[in-house]
């Protein structure tokens, strides 16, 4: 069994140096971590896994989950649920969660609830990088102190992290995209719709992906509002109402990112009988019965429970036990229609 008193030796370096390197504790310089962590894998070190447990109980780890309140978003609700459930487990552990909601997407609130957070002299975070300079700001101070970082939902490769445990949006638009050539058999003219953030990176990404999938391979589709017009607020639909009342051979329409579902029964309120085909993104209990009245044709989901609960669990075992998570976690871009959302689905929320 390799100890860390043989991989202190053949590196040079006190038994007390290879402990923080493989636990990942600050205070060793990046060429001594390098080389310590080298020798450690040559050696086929394995961690003494209920050893590193019981310690961590003693270090009392202090997380934070930073996440939009549900008024900012449904699929939220799902997230945080599955986050609280994940850690009263690590409660066990020692492990302390402290959740701090986002209530209203400006920079002055964002920054009062980061600043709260940094506050706290927290161990790590898990949160979403929002493309808004307090949170820019808050990622940068994490990278000068070593705070470890897992991000959630959404990524940023701009950005220094852990990990992220999220969608791969562009894909998730490709697949919408597949989508609507089924249900409108390869032709047709159809529309996206998006809520009032014309600047999300989810929004961005799955919009690309999906015109980038219907122009490579569905040359008989048109994309009538590629260009304009695609977005909607809460109780006012007036773009996407006046689209669909000048386009009686509108075939369907994705909906990106739906917000509270509004949307979809608007839009029928002028399609009565169900010529045009909505495909959504995400899944809450609310919009079951458009599912199962065929106001909804399908919708993709995302798996919030694991963007609640893997970051926790992700932080936990870097710090508690030194496992270093790997660069990325996608979510499954699982399917659902009227045939399988009362077995495969409960409250994805979007």
């Amino acid at each position: 069994m390799v100890t860390i008193k043989q991989i202190a030796e053949i590196a040079g370096v006190s038994r007390g140096t290879v402990d923080r390197v493989l636990n990942n504790r600050n205070g060793v310089n990046k060429e001594t971590s390098k080389r310590v962590n080298e020798i450690a894998k040559q050696l086929g070190y394995a961690p003494n896994i209920p050893g590193q447990m019981l310690a961590a109980r003693k270090k009392k780890i202090k997380l934070g989950f930073i996440i939009c309140d549900i008024s900012l978003g449904v699929f939220f609700a799902d997230v945080y649920d599955a986050a609280q459930a994940k850690a009263k487990e690590l409660k066990q552990y020692g492990v302390t969660v402290t959740f701090y909601l986002i209530k209203e997407l400006t920079d002055t609130h964002v920054e009062s609830v980061l600043n709260q957070a940094e506050n706290d002299c927290l161990d790590g975070v898990a949160l979403m990088p929002l493309r808004m300079p307090s949170v820019s700001s808050f990622i940068k101070k994490a990278a000068n102190t070593d705070l470890p970082l897992v991000f959630f939902n959404i990524d940023s490769n701009a950005s220094p992290r852990l990990s992220y445990v999220g969608c791969d949006y562009k894909t998730s638009g490709k697949v919408a995209a597949g989508l609507i050539s089924l249900v409108v058999n390869g032709k047709g003219k159809i529309a996206v719709a998006n809520i009032f953030n014309n600047h999300s990176p989810s929004f961005s990404e799955r919009l690309a992906g999906f015109l980038e999938e219907i122009d490579s391979n569905y040359p008989d589709i048109q994309v009538l509002n590629r260009d304009a017009d695609y977005l909607f607020q809460r109780d006012d639909f007036s773009n996407i109402i006046n689209l669909v009342s000048a386009t009686p051979n509108l075939e369907a329409l994705y909906v990106i990112n739906p917000g509270d579902y509004q949307i979809c029964q608007e839009i029928k309120k002028y399609d009565q009988d169900n010529h045009i085909k909505i495909i959504t993104n995400d899944f809450i209990k609310e919009q079951k019965y458009m599912i199962d009245d065929g106001i909804i044709s399908a919708t993709i989901c995302q798996q919030p429970e694991k963007q609640g609960a893997l970051p926790l669990q992700l932080l936990y075992n870097y710090l508690g036990l030194g496992m270093v998570p790997e660069d990325k976690y996608l979510t499954e871009l699982s399917i659902y229609i009227k045939q399988n959302i009362n077995t495969n689905v409960t409250s994805d929320h979007p």
